[in-house]
């Protein structure tokens, strides 16, 4: 098989001795799909979570306090069962809130992962399903998701894609998910060191036991939401990010409705429906000089000589007389 017109054969961006020629590919078309709609839901929902947390963390620093001081006029009056009343409350609407906001960030979350395989093909670190499976492991939950966000974070990364370009920082990657794994952990714990009625009405704890361990709870599990607002807060700023990454990224590919298992590699033999080249490498440019993923030709003098300026047309020759001469020693 010959090489497309316009393959460097050489040198600077062409074959290099000992690196492969043509690159792997992926092994099936994968689609590129956009993720500005999830996005923009998950933003939506996490605020909606992000302030039902703050109302969660004021009821139960509210109703700390007034078991912390319980009085037998606060019992009789009912501000303590209003008290209970509001936690509980807040409490449903945080677990419906992530309930939902964790469903779309998933698969926001799968996408993002889907897209980066269109790319670059699978990753050597976690498969795609992980995207999905690795949240609903207990503990490994903690780690899972983040080695597949770190994978989606540098892939999608347009810098990632160019010769020596400089990925940006991974800092925001990583305080979200300090402050969500510490703050997740967090309300886990408070929510299991509070003892029960049960345990009180049944003698295993003391009344003093049981009203410090409501106190301590209550404050732990406020403080754990607080940090979880922070946590919604930069996930928000992760979402936005990645997708802003990946629409740039989608910028340097072929027009809506193109498949992008592999770039389109200018000079390539054309193929129906794609002017001006193939498929090559994935993530490779079309020239030296021409934007990432463009579908114009290699510049003059690259994989081939300059083309020619085309010559000048020609004088006119002197016209010849085919009529009578003036010269009257002509032959007639």
């Amino acid at each position: 098989m010959g090489v497309p017109p316009g393959m460097p054969l050489g040198g600077p961006g062409g074959h290099q001795p000992g690196h492969a020629w043509p690159p792997p590919m992926p092994m099936e078309w994968i689609p590129v799909k956009p993720l500005r709609g999830l996005a923009n839901a998950v933003c939506i929902l996490l605020g909606i979570v992000a302030g039902i947390s703050v109302l969660g963390a004021i009821a139960m620093f509210h109703r700390a306090a007034l078991v912390d001081g319980v009085t037998l006029s606060d019992v009789l009056s009912g501000d303590l069962e209003d008290a209970d009343d509001f936690v509980e409350v807040t409490t449903a609407l945080y677990a419906l809130g992530m309930l939902a906001a964790g469903i779309v960030f998933v698969v926001w979350f799968s996408r993002a992962r889907s897209n980066t395989e269109a790319w670059y093909g699978p990753s050597a670190t976690m498969s795609k399903g992980w995207a999905i499976g690795g949240w609903f492991i207990p503990l490994a939950n903690f780690v899972i998701p983040k080695i597949v966000a770190h994978d989606i974070w540098k892939r999608s990364d347009p810098q990632s894609a160019m010769p020596g370009g400089r990925p940006a920082g991974k800092a925001l990657l990583w305080w979200w998910w300090i402050i969500y794994s510490v703050g997740s952990l967090t309300f886990l714990g408070s929510a299991a060191e509070r003892k029960t009625e049960d345990e009180l009405d049944n003698g295993d704890v003391t009344l003093s036991e049981y009203v410090d361990s409501v106190v301590a709870g209550d404050r732990v599990g406020a403080v754990a939401l607080l940090l979880l607002v922070a946590g919604a807060v930069l996930a928000i700023l992760v979402v936005q990010r990645v997708t802003a990454m990946q629409e740039q990224r989608m910028g340097l590919q072929p027009p809506p409705g193109a498949y992008a298992g592999a770039m389109p590699m200018a000079g390539a033999p054309g193929m129906p429906g794609m002017p001006g080249g193939g498929f090559g490498a994935p993530g490779m440019p079309g020239a030296p000089g021409a934007p990432f993923g463009s579908l114009a030709g290699p510049p003059p003098g690259w994989g081939g000589a300059a083309p020619q300026p085309p010559a000048a047309p020609a004088a006119p020759s002197a016209p010849v007389d085919l009529g009578k001469s003036d010269d009257p020693g002509a032959p007639r």
